[in-house]
């Protein structure tokens, strides 16, 4: 949520420069902003290291967060417990010391002195009210060509109103073209031997090597978080519950669940001043709706300085969450295996004597010649830019990008504890 409550906050911060405005408005080449605090914090009743987001606003043109160093950073409840937070280097994030849940009937403020010394604070919040997750499950819209993830909760406490979603997805692939050895060339030798093949054209001064390893570089898993804010309400509802809540769309073409998908969902329960903060903050997502006749105005949060000159933006709620994990495959509906996401197929053009897909390439080591030297071109291949040997045939070799022969060159091989097969 951190990219995404950044960019508004930018946009707000154009708005308030140009919030008298009625005329077409160009925005290229605008570098004025102020640099202001933005804090983001979300204290629940999960008993773990909670976390507290500390940023400064930068230029619509920067690409990068500028991280709040060094500040102190401290929560007090209303039986004065003291949790005091440490920074996560180069993350911006500041980590309890030590695990705690937010409890019933107890005040939480947050205090924040950064490193110059300015001080802020919180307004005093309380935990939410408490809602499960009653249903999590997917959905085939053939019209769409698309899986849609729903979430059902039913609320008998008409207190629970308010809800703010996340999720992370987790995905499994497989690479098609995975082999249990790593290839490299040994430049030392003016032996034409490759893999043991003698006499294949004149002599040559390079040796691949195949050597055996043991580290898997066939099955991965990738594991990435929700962008953007997912609120709904039921307060407009005859009958107080979320249905069919919509959470995450997935083309049914998309590589991520070529074998299996899964994904967690988390359900905080907010209070109105949350959810009003977070929801007008998402509408000035919509850059037209900044630059629009009707301006929404200032988004007060509820995070102060002791100084009034000093601009600070963002909040702190505690907050209930629930949560709730799903698995599926895409055979678990009527569509087609989704593409793998590196196209990894042999496409070689015998007429043209050329190679097609420049992922999966078949070189002949007995081409040698100003114009094409393919011994040339599979040491550079290889050497330089990590293709992987696949199979020879009379000197006819054929390897692989490493996407398509190591899914370790782009996720990671290291299986969840929560994975279930």
């Amino acid at each position: 949520m951190y990219t995404n409550l950044k960019y508004r906050i930018l946009y707000f911060l154009l708005l308030c420069t140009i919030i008298s405005c009625r005329e077409p408005f160009d925005i290229d080449g605008i570098d004025v902003f102020e640099s202001v605090l933005v804090v983001e914090g979300t204290v629940t009743n999960e008993f773990k290291n909670q976390e507290i987001i500390l940023s400064r606003t930068s230029s619509l043109n920067g690409t990068e967060p500028i991280i709040e160093n060094n500040a102190e950073v401290i929560i007090v409840d209303s039986d004065s417990n003291r949790y005091s937070f440490s920074m996560e280097e180069s993350t911006g994030k500041y980590i309890s010391d030590v695990a705690f849940k937010a409890q019933d009937n107890l005040l939480y403020q947050l205090f924040i002195t950064t490193a110059d010394g300015k001080r802020y604070k919180s307004k005093k919040s309380e935990l939410t009210p408490r809602s499960q997750i009653d249903n999590l499950y997917t959905e085939l819209n053939s019209k769409e060509n698309s899986i849609s993830v729903l979430v059902d909760s039913n609320n008998e406490n008409q207190e629970v109103q308010f809800f703010r979603y996340e999720y992370e997805e987790t995905y499994k692939i497989v690479a098609p073209e995975a082999i249990s050895f790593r290839s490299y060339f040994i430049d030392e030798t003016k032996i034409d031997i490759i893999n043991g093949n003698v006499g294949l054209g004149p002599l040559f001064e390079y040796v691949i090597f195949n050597e055996l390893t043991k580290e898997n570089k066939k099955v991965c898993f990738t594991t990435a978080k929700s962008f953007g804010l997912k609120q709904t309400s039921t307060n407009e509802l005859t009958e107080n519950n979320v249905f069919r809540f919509p959470i995450r769309t997935i083309d049914v073409e998309s590589s991520i669940i070529r074998e299996r998908y899964s994904i967690l969902v988390k359900q905080y329960v907010q209070n109105v001043e949350a959810f009003t903060f977070y929801k007008q903050l998402n509408d000035l997502g919509n850059i037209g709706s900044i630059l629009s006749e009707s301006q929404p105005g200032f988004i007060s949060g509820n995070i102060t300085s002791d100084n009034i000159n000093d601009k600070v933006l963002g909040f702190f709620e505690v907050s209930s969450v629930s949560e709730r994990r799903i698995y599926f495959n895409y055979n678990d509906f009527d569509i087609a295996k989704p593409p793998y996401f590196t196209d990894c197929n042999l496409i070689y053009d015998e007429e043209l004597n050329k190679n097609l897909n420049p992922n999966h390439v078949r070189l002949d080591y007995g081409v040698l010649g100003p114009d094409l030297d393919e011994r040339v071109a599979l040491y550079e291949l290889i050497n330089d830019r990590g293709f992987i040997y696949r199979s020879n045939q009379f000197g006819v070799y054929y390897v692989v990008s490493p996407r398509c022969g190591d899914c370790t060159s782009f996720s990671s091989n290291i299986k969840p504890d929560f994975w279930e097969d």
